[in-house]
């Protein structure tokens, strides 16, 4: 052949190709956002049926009949302190997979509640509890939470950072071949945080279950909350958004624009307490997005109003807020009977 021409010759087409699959997916989410306003509209007189679509949708093992044992643990002591000892834990989640993590366990007499402290993105159960020194962007999170009175288990999900902790792996290539087997990276760490509650449950020296995180940790906040209904009030930080917005891998589910997004999800928490954290200056996730979500919650709730929900815009970064006051509520929500 003898023609030729230079490589950006045909930039042109191809960029209005790039532009008209940006239009076909802005289209699309439009219409389909419409039809999850009117899918979800009787969200709260059929919440056990969204339930049960939420769980479909995330993927197996979360669908199906919830399992009757107790899972095999493992426990081993690593510090006694003043009023409290550290333990690492490992839970036989699914046969041959092992979730570890970190319990704080107060020393007293009696059942406590129990509250589920996660971390972000490049955490640890570590980093989180200052074993490693400083706690970063988490504030102190999980001891000012340890601090309410309550037992805490800090679980360790695949989401470390590499540099850290020389244990590699593609949490992304992991999420894509979970889904094409039926299930997700979500829904498996869901599942791995519902067995802990199982194995909690039957101790005798816990009561009541809550959960708090940032980040990553705010997402498995929302969505386990929405999942289990053993937990009883949740305190989700600098996370609650549109995924339209953030359409990242792992927080991507086939049709998910038509069924659930985070407005939805938050409402499956009803009537238990959620309290959505955002900062005003949150550099990963636009605080506006966070305000447009719950203007939905708000649409969403006027049959059954919003006193059971909160979303608190704090003076702060993409960072666990300073303000004790919603953790000293989700205490008292679970100490109560």
């Amino acid at each position: 052949m003898q023609y030729r021409e230079e490589k950006g010759f045909a930039n042109t087409p191809k960029q209005l190709y790039v532009e008209g699959l940006e239009g076909l997916i802005h289209r699309r989410q439009a219409e389909l956002g419409e039809a999850r306003r009117a899918r979800t509209a009787d969200i709260f007189e059929h919440a056990e049926a969204h339930r049960a679509a939420f769980r479909k949708m995330l993927g197996w093992p979360l669908v199906g009949e919830a399992p009757r044992d107790i899972p095999n643990v493992k426990c081993e002591l690593l510090a006694d302190e003043e009023g409290y000892t550290v333990s690492r834990m490992s839970i036989e989640v699914l046969p041959g997979l092992w979730m570890t993590g970190l319990l704080f366990k107060h020393k007293c007499e009696g059942k406590l509640p129990l509250v589920i402290v996660q971390h972000g993105g490049s955490g640890t159960p570590e980093l989180i509890s200052g074993v490693w020194g400083g706690t970063g962007n988490y504030n102190d999170m999980l001891h000012r939470v340890l601090r309410q009175g309550v037992h805490v288990f800090a679980p360790q999900l695949l989401l470390w950072n590499q540099n850290h902790c020389a244990v590699p792996y593609d949490r992304i290539r992991m999420d894509a071949r979970l889904k094409r087997v039926g299930s997700s990276v979500t829904a498996v760490e869901i599942f791995g945080i519902t067995r802990a509650l199982d194995w909690f449950a039957q101790t005798d020296f816990v009561k009541n279950f809550g959960m708090v995180g940032l980040s990553y940790g705010g997402f498995y906040t929302l969505f386990t909350t929405a999942v289990e209904t053993r937990i009883r009030s949740a305190v989700s930080c600098s996370f609650f958004n549109t995924r339209d917005a953030y359409p990242w891998p792992d927080w991507t589910w086939q049709d998910a624009a038509a069924l659930y997004d985070d407005a939805e999800v938050a409402c499956l928490a009803y009537p238990r307490r959620l309290c959505l954290e955002i900062g005003t200056r949150d550099e990963l996730f636009a605080a506006k997005g966070g305000e447009s979500s719950f203007a939905r919650v708000r649409e969403l709730c006027k049959t059954v109003g919003t006193d059971w929900i909160e979303l608190i815009e704090f003076d702060g970064k993409h960072e666990f807020c300073h303000d004790d006051r919603p953790l000293e509520r989700l205490a008292a929500d679970l100490k109560g009977e």
